[in-house]
């Protein structure tokens, strides 16, 4: 795999949810089972923070900062994209709002601050930041980060380093939920396109109020024929939670590419659906 095949490092920078479990006020230990609708709206959290990396990714591709090929990015016709080369600033602009082919309403916008002139090249970065972002009703604030560590053409791998700091979603209603997450990204690309291995750790606070913290146990791989079905949730990997002082683990199976995650806790464990 040559080093033009790097743009499945777009794709493949989709959502990892950190997921947030709660129990109840007065939680028993061998009794605590994690609420399935927490776990489920941290996992639309990140979705909507990952679609708009992966928007950025497009818009550099298209900038001539990544591999010379067509994208596919997620965009209304009328979405204005201004490039300051001088400044190596990038701004998408949504303007008031407007639905993308495949159905999301986006408002605002994107910012972008990059480094170096190819994003192929090893040390170069992408600066995201967020003006009155929002993604179906959810308003999207924080810094995300990404670094290209390093390329090995000769075993076809590239390594990403993903920061996101002050994260903030908030909801139409108010509520809102933060946090904070320190990845590395190692991509191995094939014939079939690519598979991600993800390790690091997150922190935040649910929108419930719930103080968390999570550690990949066991790398999380995703893979691009997955992804392209819109399947986001990893198909292997473990990540342990740390929840008002109770370890909740979370096993996304053995490779199959499904939303499924068996969730395992003091007294119990059961398997939800994250879609």
């Amino acid at each position: 795999m040559k080093i033009n095949s790097l743009i499945g490092i777009k794709t493949a920078l989709f959502a990892i949810p950190f997921l947030v479990f709660s129990c109840n006020d007065d939680p028993d230990p061998v009794d605590a089972e994690p609420k399935v609708e927490v776990v489920e709206e941290e996992f639309v959290i990140n979705a909507a923070f990952e679609d708009a990396d992966l928007l950025t990714l497009d818009i550099l591709q298209d900038s001539g900062l990544g591999a010379k090929t067509l994208t596919d990015a997620d965009i209304c016709d009328n979405t204005v994209v201004t490039h300051n080369e001088s400044t190596k600033k990038i701004t998408i602009d949504f303007g008031a709002g407007c639905t993308s082919p495949n159905g999301v309403v986006r408002k605002g916008k994107i910012l972008l601050s990059y480094s170096g002139s190819n994003f192929l090249f090893p040390g170069t970065s992408i600066i995201t930041t967020f003006e009155g972002y929002e993604v179906d009703g959810i308003k999207i604030e924080g810094t995300r980060t990404i670094m290209n560590a390093g390329i090995d053409l000769v075993n076809s791998k590239a390594t990403l380093n993903v920061k996101i700091e002050n994260g903030k979603l908030t909801w139409p209603d108010s509520k809102f939920a933060t946090y904070t997450s320190t990845q590395t990204r190692v991509l191995t690309l094939n014939n079939d396109g690519y598979e991600a291995s993800i390790t690091g750790n997150s922190a935040g606070k649910s929108r419930e109020g719930i103080d968390y913290t999570a550690t990949v146990t066991e790398a999380l791989i995703i893979n691009q024929a997955c992804v392209r079905t819109a399947v986001f949730v990893p198909s292997k990997g473990k990540m342990d939670f740390a929840v008002l002082g109770i370890t909740i683990s979370a096993d996304f199976g053995a490779g199959a590419c499904d939303k499924t995650a068996t969730l395992t806790y003091p007294g119990g464990s059961k398997e939800v659906v994250l879609d």
